[in-house]
Protein backbone atom coordinates (compact mmCIF):
# COMPACT_ATOMS: atom_id res chain seq x y z
CA UNK A 1 0.00 0.00 0.00
CA UNK A 2 2.78 2.15 0.47
CA UNK A 3 2.65 5.26 2.36
CA UNK A 4 0.34 4.85 5.29
CA UNK A 5 -3.31 6.44 3.97
CA UNK A 6 -5.14 8.36 6.56
CA UNK A 7 -8.39 7.47 7.99
CA UNK A 8 -11.72 9.28 7.63
CA UNK A 9 -11.41 12.22 9.92
CA UNK A 10 -12.85 12.65 13.27
CA UNK A 11 -16.16 14.37 12.46
CA UNK A 12 -16.92 11.73 9.57
CA UNK A 13 -17.79 9.37 12.59
CA UNK A 14 -19.52 12.34 14.84
CA UNK A 15 -21.10 15.21 13.19
CA UNK A 16 -25.04 14.97 12.43
CA UNK A 17 -24.74 16.86 9.38
CA UNK A 18 -22.17 14.24 8.04
CA UNK A 19 -24.86 11.47 8.97
CA UNK A 20 -27.49 13.51 7.02
CA UNK A 21 -25.56 13.67 3.97
CA UNK A 22 -24.61 9.51 4.55
CA UNK A 23 -28.66 9.22 4.54
CA UNK A 24 -28.73 10.75 0.80
CA UNK A 25 -26.08 9.78 -0.85
CA UNK A 26 -25.08 6.25 0.40
CA UNK A 27 -27.66 4.40 3.02
CA UNK A 28 -30.64 5.54 0.39
CA UNK A 29 -29.16 4.69 -3.02
CA UNK A 30 -27.33 1.56 -2.09
CA UNK A 31 -28.96 -2.13 -1.55
CA UNK A 32 -29.61 -2.24 1.84
CA UNK A 33 -29.49 -5.86 3.32
CA UNK A 34 -32.72 -6.42 5.61
CA UNK A 35 -33.37 -10.18 5.80
CA UNK A 36 -33.74 -13.67 4.93
CA UNK A 37 -36.47 -13.54 2.63
CA UNK A 38 -37.89 -16.85 3.89
CA UNK A 39 -39.20 -14.83 7.17
CA UNK A 40 -42.00 -13.79 5.20
CA UNK A 41 -42.88 -16.57 3.34
CA UNK A 42 -46.43 -16.65 3.08
CA UNK A 43 -48.85 -14.04 1.57
CA UNK A 44 -50.12 -11.26 3.75
CA UNK A 45 -46.48 -11.90 5.82
CA UNK A 46 -44.87 -8.49 6.34
CA UNK A 47 -41.51 -7.17 8.16
CA UNK A 48 -40.15 -3.85 8.46
CA UNK A 49 -36.88 -2.53 8.70
CA UNK A 50 -35.75 1.14 10.21
CA UNK A 51 -32.67 2.46 7.25
CA UNK A 52 -31.47 5.81 8.91
CA UNK A 53 -34.79 6.99 10.40
CA UNK A 54 -36.92 6.39 7.21
CA UNK A 55 -39.35 3.01 8.16
CA UNK A 56 -40.00 0.58 4.98
CA UNK A 57 -42.26 -1.94 5.11
CA UNK A 58 -41.78 -5.33 2.75
CA UNK A 59 -44.56 -7.26 2.00
CA UNK A 60 -45.69 -10.84 0.41
CA UNK A 61 -48.41 -10.62 -2.22
CA UNK A 62 -50.98 -13.24 -3.00
CA UNK A 63 -48.99 -13.62 -6.42
CA UNK A 64 -45.99 -14.57 -4.32
CA UNK A 65 -43.74 -11.40 -5.12
CA UNK A 66 -42.30 -9.65 -2.80
CA UNK A 67 -42.97 -6.17 -2.78
CA UNK A 68 -41.28 -2.67 -0.66
CA UNK A 69 -42.88 0.54 0.32
CA UNK A 70 -42.33 2.83 2.38
CA UNK A 71 -44.26 2.36 5.58
CA UNK A 72 -46.41 5.22 5.75
CA UNK A 73 -49.93 5.72 5.28
CA UNK A 74 -51.11 8.20 2.24
CA UNK A 75 -54.12 9.85 3.94
CA UNK A 76 -52.05 11.73 6.92
CA UNK A 77 -48.92 10.07 7.33
CA UNK A 78 -49.70 7.44 10.10
CA UNK A 79 -47.44 4.99 10.47
CA UNK A 80 -48.85 1.97 8.82
CA UNK A 81 -47.11 -1.24 10.59
CA UNK A 82 -45.55 -1.31 13.94
CA UNK A 83 -43.27 -3.38 15.49
CA UNK A 84 -40.74 -6.47 13.14
CA UNK A 85 -42.79 -8.32 11.34
CA UNK A 86 -46.64 -9.47 11.71
CA UNK A 87 -49.30 -11.27 9.27
CA UNK A 88 -51.93 -9.12 7.90
CA UNK A 89 -55.31 -10.35 7.91
CA UNK A 90 -57.21 -9.59 4.71
CA UNK A 91 -55.30 -5.88 3.84
CA UNK A 92 -52.73 -3.98 5.63
CA UNK A 93 -54.50 -1.58 7.57
CA UNK A 94 -53.47 1.99 8.78
CA UNK A 95 -54.55 1.96 12.97
CA UNK A 96 -55.30 5.81 12.80
CA UNK A 97 -58.07 5.88 10.75
CA UNK A 98 -58.80 2.09 8.88
CA UNK A 99 -57.23 3.24 5.36
CA UNK A 100 -56.66 -0.42 3.97
CA UNK A 101 -54.28 -1.43 1.39
CA UNK A 102 -53.95 -4.52 -0.77
CA UNK A 103 -51.02 -6.38 -0.13
CA UNK A 104 -49.35 -4.74 -4.11
CA UNK A 105 -49.68 -1.46 -1.86
CA UNK A 106 -53.01 -0.27 -3.74
CA UNK A 107 -55.76 1.70 -1.58
CA UNK A 108 -58.89 -0.27 -1.52
CA UNK A 109 -60.71 0.88 1.60
CA UNK A 110 -61.30 4.71 3.32
CA UNK A 111 -64.11 4.52 5.53
CA UNK A 112 -66.01 7.28 5.94
CA UNK A 113 -65.10 9.30 3.17
CA UNK A 114 -67.34 9.84 0.69
CA UNK A 115 -67.18 8.65 -2.98
CA UNK A 116 -65.38 11.12 -5.38
CA UNK A 117 -63.70 12.77 -2.34
CA UNK A 118 -60.44 10.84 -3.32
CA UNK A 119 -58.77 9.15 -6.11
CA UNK A 120 -57.48 5.96 -4.49
CA UNK A 121 -55.83 5.14 -8.40
CA UNK A 122 -53.57 8.38 -6.93
CA UNK A 123 -52.88 7.16 -3.48
CA UNK A 124 -51.04 3.64 -3.56
CA UNK A 125 -48.35 2.92 -0.99
CA UNK A 126 -44.88 4.50 -2.13
CA UNK A 127 -42.73 2.15 -3.66
CA UNK A 128 -39.44 0.86 -2.89
CA UNK A 129 -37.00 -0.99 -5.21
CA UNK A 130 -36.33 -4.73 -3.31
CA UNK A 131 -34.53 -7.76 -4.77
CA UNK A 132 -33.23 -11.14 -3.36
CA UNK A 133 -29.68 -12.57 -3.66
CA UNK A 134 -29.13 -15.91 -2.75
CA UNK A 135 -32.02 -16.19 -0.70
CA UNK A 136 -30.80 -12.58 1.10
CA UNK A 137 -33.85 -9.91 0.88
CA UNK A 138 -32.48 -6.40 0.16
CA UNK A 139 -34.49 -2.78 -0.65
CA UNK A 140 -33.28 0.17 -2.22
CA UNK A 141 -34.42 3.34 -2.13
CA UNK A 142 -33.28 5.47 -4.81
CA UNK A 143 -35.71 7.39 -6.63
CA UNK A 144 -33.98 6.72 -9.86
CA UNK A 145 -33.99 2.77 -11.26
CA UNK A 146 -30.82 1.50 -9.26
CA UNK A 147 -27.73 -1.13 -10.68
CA UNK A 148 -29.36 -4.36 -10.46
CA UNK A 149 -28.43 -6.33 -7.17
CA UNK A 150 -26.15 -8.46 -8.15
CA UNK A 151 -23.93 -6.27 -10.24
CA UNK A 152 -23.90 -4.11 -6.87
CA UNK A 153 -22.68 -7.06 -4.83
CA UNK A 154 -19.94 -7.82 -7.32
CA UNK A 155 -18.32 -4.58 -7.20
CA UNK A 156 -17.45 -5.43 -3.54
CA UNK A 157 -13.71 -5.08 -2.72
CA UNK A 158 -13.39 -8.32 -1.14
CA UNK A 159 -16.06 -10.59 -4.31
CA UNK A 160 -18.44 -12.37 -2.44
CA UNK A 161 -20.23 -13.43 -5.95
CA UNK A 162 -17.64 -16.32 -4.86
CA UNK A 163 -19.96 -17.02 -2.33
CA UNK A 164 -22.63 -18.44 -4.45
CA UNK A 165 -21.40 -21.73 -5.00
CA UNK A 166 -22.28 -22.11 -1.20
CA UNK A 167 -26.16 -22.71 -2.07
CA UNK A 168 -26.97 -19.62 0.70
CA UNK A 169 -30.19 -19.61 -0.36
CA UNK A 170 -31.13 -23.25 0.57
CA UNK A 171 -30.25 -22.15 4.31
CA UNK A 172 -32.56 -21.06 7.15
CA UNK A 173 -32.18 -19.31 10.41
CA UNK A 174 -31.25 -21.48 13.35
CA UNK A 175 -30.46 -18.32 15.81
CA UNK A 176 -30.80 -14.70 15.23
CA UNK A 177 -29.29 -11.94 18.25
CA UNK A 178 -30.04 -8.41 18.35
CA UNK A 179 -27.17 -5.65 20.06
CA UNK A 180 -27.03 -1.88 20.17
CA UNK A 181 -23.43 -0.35 19.66
CA UNK A 182 -22.36 3.06 20.76
CA UNK A 183 -20.64 3.62 18.06
CA UNK A 184 -20.71 4.71 14.48
CA UNK A 185 -22.03 2.28 11.67
CA UNK A 186 -18.35 2.68 9.91
CA UNK A 187 -16.36 2.48 12.81
CA UNK A 188 -18.50 -1.22 12.78
CA UNK A 189 -17.08 -2.02 9.20
CA UNK A 190 -13.80 -0.77 9.89
CA UNK A 191 -13.39 -3.37 12.84
CA UNK A 192 -14.46 -6.35 11.30
CA UNK A 193 -12.38 -5.28 8.08
CA UNK A 194 -9.10 -5.54 9.59
CA UNK A 195 -7.17 -8.00 12.06
CA UNK A 196 -4.70 -6.14 13.68
CA UNK A 197 -6.39 -6.41 16.40
CA UNK A 198 -7.41 -9.69 16.82
CA UNK A 199 -4.29 -11.20 19.04
CA UNK A 200 -4.84 -8.47 22.07
CA UNK A 201 -9.18 -8.57 21.71
CA UNK A 202 -9.61 -11.58 20.53
CA UNK A 203 -7.59 -14.45 22.54
CA UNK A 204 -10.26 -17.16 22.24
CA UNK A 205 -10.33 -16.45 18.11
CA UNK A 206 -7.18 -16.92 17.22
CA UNK A 207 -6.54 -20.15 18.78
CA UNK A 208 -8.96 -21.19 16.40
CA UNK A 209 -7.80 -19.08 13.77
CA UNK A 210 -4.01 -18.86 13.82
CA UNK A 211 -3.75 -16.92 10.91
CA UNK A 212 -5.61 -14.15 12.82
CA UNK A 213 -2.43 -13.48 15.60
CA UNK A 214 -0.60 -12.26 12.24
CA UNK A 215 -2.79 -9.39 11.40
CA UNK A 216 -3.46 -11.16 8.24
CA UNK A 217 -6.74 -11.93 7.21
CA UNK A 218 -6.22 -13.65 3.79
CA UNK A 219 -3.81 -16.77 3.32
CA UNK A 220 -0.97 -17.12 1.49
CA UNK A 221 -1.08 -19.24 -1.08
CA UNK A 222 -4.98 -19.29 -0.96
CA UNK A 223 -6.90 -18.57 -4.37
CA UNK A 224 -10.12 -18.81 -2.81
CA UNK A 225 -10.06 -16.45 0.07
CA UNK A 226 -10.48 -18.65 2.80
CA UNK A 227 -8.35 -18.95 6.04
CA UNK A 228 -7.97 -22.32 7.95
CA UNK A 229 -9.27 -23.62 11.19
CA UNK A 230 -6.60 -25.14 13.59
CA UNK A 231 -5.65 -28.65 13.92
CA UNK A 232 -8.45 -29.18 10.33
CA UNK A 233 -11.23 -28.16 12.65
CA UNK A 234 -14.80 -27.85 11.40
CA UNK A 235 -16.53 -26.18 13.79
CA UNK A 236 -16.63 -21.98 14.23
CA UNK A 237 -16.61 -22.40 17.95
CA UNK A 238 -14.56 -22.04 21.20
CA UNK A 239 -12.06 -25.76 20.50
CA UNK A 240 -12.84 -25.81 17.15
CA UNK A 241 -15.16 -28.53 16.99
CA UNK A 242 -18.75 -28.73 16.19
CA UNK A 243 -21.43 -31.88 16.54
CA UNK A 244 -23.50 -30.00 13.65
CA UNK A 245 -22.84 -31.69 10.23
CA UNK A 246 -20.69 -29.52 7.79
CA UNK A 247 -22.46 -28.22 5.37
CA UNK A 248 -23.35 -29.97 1.81
CA UNK A 249 -21.54 -29.58 -0.84
CA UNK A 250 -18.21 -28.39 0.75
CA UNK A 251 -14.83 -29.81 -0.42
CA UNK A 252 -12.17 -31.14 1.74
CA UNK A 253 -10.62 -27.78 2.14
CA UNK A 254 -13.80 -25.38 2.65
CA UNK A 255 -14.87 -28.06 4.72
CA UNK A 256 -11.76 -26.60 7.33
CA UNK A 257 -12.21 -22.88 5.86
CA UNK A 258 -13.76 -19.65 7.05
CA UNK A 259 -14.53 -17.20 4.53
CA UNK A 260 -15.84 -13.65 5.05
CA UNK A 261 -17.03 -10.52 2.65
CA UNK A 262 -18.38 -7.42 3.24
CA UNK A 263 -21.78 -6.43 1.43
CA UNK A 264 -21.71 -2.46 1.51
CA UNK A 265 -23.14 -0.74 2.68
CA UNK A 266 -24.53 -2.72 5.58
CA UNK A 267 -23.86 -6.04 5.61
CA UNK A 268 -21.39 -8.84 6.63
CA UNK A 269 -21.63 -12.34 5.78
CA UNK A 270 -19.38 -14.60 7.64
CA UNK A 271 -18.69 -18.75 5.87
CA UNK A 272 -17.68 -21.22 8.31
CA UNK A 273 -18.13 -25.44 7.52
CA UNK A 274 -21.26 -25.87 9.43
CA UNK A 275 -23.08 -22.38 9.83
CA UNK A 276 -23.35 -19.20 7.32
CA UNK A 277 -23.68 -15.95 9.42
CA UNK A 278 -25.58 -12.92 8.38
CA UNK A 279 -24.83 -9.23 10.02
CA UNK A 280 -26.88 -6.41 9.02
CA UNK A 281 -25.58 -3.04 10.16
CA UNK A 282 -28.54 -0.69 10.94
CA UNK A 283 -27.06 3.07 11.76
CA UNK A 284 -29.25 4.51 14.04
CA UNK A 285 -27.56 8.05 14.31
CA UNK A 286 -23.85 8.76 14.50
CA UNK A 287 -22.76 7.51 17.64
CA UNK A 288 -25.14 4.67 17.56
CA UNK A 289 -25.45 1.25 15.63
CA UNK A 290 -28.25 -1.75 15.62
CA UNK A 291 -26.81 -4.91 14.39
CA UNK A 292 -28.72 -8.11 13.59
CA UNK A 293 -26.99 -11.45 13.58
CA UNK A 294 -28.47 -14.34 11.61
CA UNK A 295 -27.09 -17.79 11.78
CA UNK A 296 -27.90 -20.23 9.38
CA UNK A 297 -28.33 -23.94 8.59
CA UNK A 298 -29.36 -25.89 6.48
CA UNK A 299 -32.84 -27.08 6.96
CA UNK A 300 -31.98 -30.93 7.65
CA UNK A 301 -29.82 -29.82 10.77
CA UNK A 302 -32.43 -27.62 12.03
CA UNK A 303 -34.83 -30.64 11.75
CA UNK A 304 -33.08 -32.82 13.89
CA UNK A 305 -34.54 -33.40 17.32
CA UNK A 306 -30.89 -32.81 19.24
CA UNK A 307 -30.45 -29.67 16.64
CA UNK A 308 -28.35 -27.32 19.13
CA UNK A 309 -26.28 -24.46 17.89
CA UNK A 310 -25.43 -22.86 20.93
CA UNK A 311 -21.99 -23.63 20.81
CA UNK A 312 -21.26 -21.72 17.36
CA UNK A 313 -23.99 -18.91 18.54
CA UNK A 314 -21.96 -18.64 21.75
CA UNK A 315 -18.35 -18.20 20.25
CA UNK A 316 -19.60 -16.18 17.42
CA UNK A 317 -21.15 -13.51 19.89
CA UNK A 318 -18.51 -13.67 22.49
CA UNK A 319 -15.82 -12.36 19.42
CA UNK A 320 -19.00 -10.11 18.46
CA UNK A 321 -19.20 -8.36 22.00
CA UNK A 322 -15.46 -7.65 22.02
CA UNK A 323 -15.93 -5.97 18.84
CA UNK A 324 -18.88 -4.17 20.23
CA UNK A 325 -16.29 -2.95 22.85
CA UNK A 326 -13.40 -1.49 20.90
CA UNK A 327 -15.85 0.29 18.81
CA UNK A 328 -17.12 1.83 21.20
CA UNK A 329 -13.59 2.50 22.50
CA UNK A 330 -12.84 4.18 19.48
CA UNK A 331 -15.81 6.17 19.30
CA UNK A 332 -15.14 7.80 22.77
CA UNK A 333 -11.82 8.21 21.20
CA UNK A 334 -12.35 9.97 17.58
CA UNK A 335 -14.95 12.08 19.43
CA UNK A 336 -11.79 13.95 20.68
CA UNK A 337 -10.72 17.27 19.93
CA UNK A 338 -7.70 15.92 19.26
CA UNK A 339 -8.30 13.24 17.03
CA UNK A 340 -8.19 14.86 13.44
CA UNK A 341 -7.71 11.35 11.11
CA UNK A 342 -5.74 8.02 12.32
CA UNK A 343 -3.85 6.49 10.03
CA UNK A 344 -3.76 3.01 8.10
CA UNK A 345 -1.01 0.46 7.85
CA UNK A 346 -0.42 -2.39 5.15
CA UNK A 347 -2.54 -5.05 6.58
CA UNK A 348 -5.60 -2.13 6.55
CA UNK A 349 -5.70 -2.97 3.53
CA UNK A 350 -9.81 -3.94 3.50
CA UNK A 351 -10.15 -0.50 6.19
CA UNK A 352 -8.21 1.39 3.37
CA UNK A 353 -10.96 -0.03 0.51
CA UNK A 354 -13.75 1.07 2.48
CA UNK A 355 -12.79 4.17 3.31
CA UNK A 356 -12.12 4.68 -0.26
CA UNK A 357 -15.33 3.98 -1.81
CA UNK A 358 -16.80 6.26 0.82
CA UNK A 359 -15.52 9.18 -0.16
CA UNK A 360 -16.08 8.31 -3.70
CA UNK A 361 -19.69 8.32 -2.39
CA UNK A 362 -19.88 10.85 -0.22
CA UNK A 363 -18.08 12.72 -3.00
CA UNK A 364 -20.73 12.17 -5.97
CA UNK A 365 -23.65 13.75 -3.62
Amino acid sequence: MGTAQHTLSGTDYTDPNVFARERDTILYREWFYVARADTIANAGQWLTVDIAGESILVIRGRDDRLRAFYNVCRHRGSLLCEGESGQAKSTIRCNYHAWCYDYDGALVATPKVEEGEVDPSQLALSPVHVDVWEGFLFVNLDRNKPRPLRDAIGENYDEPLAFERFNLGELAIGARTVNEVDANWKIVIENYNECLHCSTVHPELVEVMPLYRTGWVAEEGRTDGGTSLADGGTGYTQDGRSRLAVLPGRTDIEAHSVYGGTLYPNMFLDLAPTVAIATSILPISPTKTKIITEYLFHPDEIAKPDFDPSDVVNFSELVASQDYMVCQWVQRGVSSRAFTHGYLAEKDKYVAEFNNRYRADMARG
